[in-house]
């Protein structure tokens, strides 16, 4: 939506309505530990832009209002929100990469063993390209159902990732060897960003380091089409492995957070307390549904 103060607009505003019950319902700046919320809004209009989200939020019932700010506006930002009700609720933190502007300065910023594990899984035969077709798609999602499932978390719905791996604002990527999808990466690019979302491989392949390949050939993707910084996802803090594997790429640690202001306290504290039965319901739903 339009952010509009008399006959100029002042920006735009990022947000949708999560409503995992009918009793209940969220206003988020966006899913998934993806960013949102103001979009070229400056500084000094921002608490005029949070009320007007407020003010709609509370009309449509909402039992509470979350922002997620990139690492930059959320060092910014953090202190003024937290003074208007908000609270840290989910502290994270990401990986971030600058983008150079040539493929030998990319390639020199990895450590020595990425360099060498990609080539690696190019001489054990494994290729990355760039897939749009629905057969591609369900193999990709195939994989990473099995991932999620490994780790036993809910997998986002396989429509919502086909249309987005076919939209203009993501790329799929997926590495095979001997024609067999081994793994898969989807890409998110707004602005001068690109952002790792969705990354899955079969454990029995990882010895062929299709991983490296793969995440090289997405950030000299993104680098040719002129993004400017390449962002790894947010990172649980006890994977020290996946921390590890994204910092030999050269990408350096981001902290960021969910702030949240609650609207509703009984709704909200009542989704909590059912949320985790919830959401087993729902994983074994998809364990029906195959």
């Amino acid at each position: 939506a339009f952010l509009v103060r008399g006959d100029d607009r002042i920006g735009a505003w990022s947000g949708c309505v999560f409503t995992p019950a009918p009793f209940v319902s969220f206003a988020e700046s966006s899913p998934w530990h993806l960013y949102g919320g103001p979009v070229g809004v400056a500084p000094e209009d921002l608490l005029d832009a949070v009320a007007c989200w407020e003010s709609c939020s509370r009309r449509d019932r909402a039992c509470a209002l979350s922002l997620t700010l990139p690492p930059g506006d959320f060092a910014a930002s953090h202190g003024v929100l937290t003074e208007i009700g908000f609270a840290l609720t989910e502290p994270k933190h990401t990986h971030v990469l600058d983008l150079p502007s040539d493929a030998d300065t990319l390639w020199s910023g990895y450590k020595g063993s990425v360099r060498t594990d990609v080539r690696k899984a190019t001489g054990a035969g494994v290729t990355v390209r760039p897939v749009h077709g629905d057969a591609e798609i369900g193999a990709f999602y195939a994989v990473y159902r099995a991932t999620m499932d490994r780790f036993g978390s809910v997998s986002k719905p396989r429509s919502m990732v086909a249309d987005l791996a076919r939209s203009s604002i993501a790329t799929l990527f997926m590495a095979e060897r001997a024609g067999i999808p081994v793994a898969g990466l989807l890409l998110l690019v707004f602005g001068k960003v690109a952002t790792v979302w969705m990354a899955a491989s079969e454990p029995a392949e990882r010895r062929h380091a299709p991983n490296h390949l793969l995440y090289h050939t997405a950030l000299t993707w993104a680098m040719e089409r002129g993004y400017e910084r390449a962002d790894f996802g947010a990172s649980p803090p006890e994977n020290t492995g996946l921390v590890k594997f994204k910092e030999s790429f050269g990408a350096t640690r981001a902290d960021f957070g969910t702030l949240t202001k609650t609207i509703a306290p009984l709704r909200s504290a009542l989704w909590r307390a059912s949320e985790p039965t919830l959401r087993r319901v729902y994983r074994s739903l998809q364990g029906v549904r195959g």
